[in-house]
């Protein structure tokens, strides 16, 4: 030990300093090089240790890793709260340095707790120290708590987590997974909220359509899902004579799918009020859509023009779920897919066909969310579930036998939450047309 070993011992009293130093010479030299392992958390606790050169780490050892508490550099007491208490080691001690430290075995630091009333003072004031410490830092993960709770919790919450009292830090680390995990999932939260948005912006209103016309009469509903998707119906007037109505579905979920589901709507307005042709109008978006598309997003799209005069349907079904033509009396034909869905092959483009729909006759148009929508044994809706649903509202105004639809998928899927949008679109030519 080196002559000026004694001059910064940092106690308050001589007369412990001086009972220390005595004990030195004949307690066990400890040498270590840095990184090397003191003791370990958790261990019983038997002895202090007194620094006398160099410097060492105190870190919580955590199911999330190691959690540095603090740097001790000489001289000074070690551990001796623990001895006195015969506690369990609270943390682990490593050299940060190369360093030299003296074993004071508990026996020995009880008798020179006798000899000095100071040391255990001091030790009761660690202790006071430490209990403030826990008290604050319980009150910051209150603090914290609420913040979550209100949605205001952010990055400067989480450095006032940093660096927490050893008999906290495997509870620390866990507060902070879980605080970042609930502010990511908000944040997904927030980001569906604005997908679900954007989606429920693109529909049309069909009041409008149905109190301005008297020869056609529509009705659509869209349910999102908690992941919303790209489900999307539209419908507008070309001039006087014509409506244009699409339906369609996006691959993928979340704020892509949404975007790009502006994208495909936009796209079937904007071309469609500019070319007569529906062919045209596919081929265009087709191409438009296939350009720069990084992302390889595709959209199932079903897209008609309806000659408002003579019932003229002129469509194409780009790898769509085949609607339904209902007729007055209740027959039915699928109107089915003509061609690929859009932006997966600029050079394939979706022939187009023509039907007629008489005065009295439906056109019910569905995404996949209806036919795949799931009860709790992993059963699907089905096609024929779907065509049983169309026969027993097939004499209803659309938007009952929209609701009588929904109702009947509700009823089957029995409350179990739905993977994919659910989106319907009625068309109807009314009876004296």
């Amino acid at each position: 030990m080196s002559d000026s070993t004694e001059s910064k011992i940092g106690f308050a009293e001589d007369d412990t300093s001086e009972a220390i130093l005595a004990l030195l010479p004949g307690a066990r030299q400890i040498d270590l090089a840095p990184e090397t392992l003191l003791v370990r958390q958790g261990e019983r606790t038997d002895a202090a240790f007194y620094l006398e050169q160099g410097a060492v780490l105190v870190y919580a050892e955590t199911a999330y890793g190691e959690t540095p508490l603090a740097t001790l550099t000489a001289p000074r007491l070690i551990g001796e709260i623990g001895a006195l208490a015969a506690l369990p080691r609270t943390a682990s001690i490593k050299a940060a340095t190369h360093a030299r430290l003296y074993e004071i075995t508990r026996p020995q630091l009880l008798e020179l707790g006798l000899q000095s009333p100071q040391l255990l003072l001091s030790a009761i004031e660690q202790l006071g120290q430490r209990i403030a410490s826990v008290n604050e830092a319980l009150a910051v993960y209150s603090d914290a708590l609420g913040a979550l709770e209100n949605r205001q919790f952010n990055s400067g919450i989480l450095e006032d987590l940093d660096n927490p009292p050893p008999a906290l830090a495997s509870f620390a680390a866990a507060f902070r997974r879980f605080a970042n995990e609930i502010v990511g999932k908000r944040r997904q939260q927030d980001e569906m909220a604005s997908a679900a948005l954007i989606q429920q912006s693109f529909l049309p209103k069909d009041d409008a359509l149905n109190k301005a016309r008297a020869d056609i009469e529509v009705a659509g509903r869209i349910r999102p899902t908690r992941q919303v998707g790209g489900d999307f119906y539209d419908f507008f007037l070309l001039d006087d004579d014509r409506l244009a109505f699409s339906i369609g579905d996006v691959c993928g979920k979340g704020t892509p799918a949404s975007l790009f589901t502006s994208i495909v709507v936009t796209l079937l307005r904007t071309v469609g009020r500019d070319r007569r042709e529906v062919a045209d109008v596919i081929a265009r978006a087709n191409s438009l859509l296939c350009a720069d598309n990084e992302a390889t997003m595709f959209a199932t799209v079903f897209f008609g023009v309806l000659d408002l005069r003579s019932g003229e349907l002129t469509y194409a079904n780009c790898g769509h779920v085949a609607p339904v033509h209902l007729s007055a009396q209740g027959e039915m034909r699928r109107l089915k897919p003509t061609g690929l869905p859009l932006a997966i092959d600029a050079g394939r483009v979706a022939r187009t066909e023509t039907c007629r729909l008489e005065p009295g006759e439906k056109l019910i148009l569905i995404t996949d969310g209806v036919t795949e929508a799931m009860n709790a044994a992993k059963e699907e809706f089905g096609d024929a579930r779907f065509i049983d649903a169309v026969t027993q509202g097939a004499g209803a105004p659309p938007r009952e036998m929209l609701s009588t639809l929904f109702a009947v998928v509700d009823a089957f899927a029995a409350g179990v939450e739905q993977a994919d949008d659910i989106g319907c679109l009625i068309v109807e030519r009314k009876p004296g047309a």
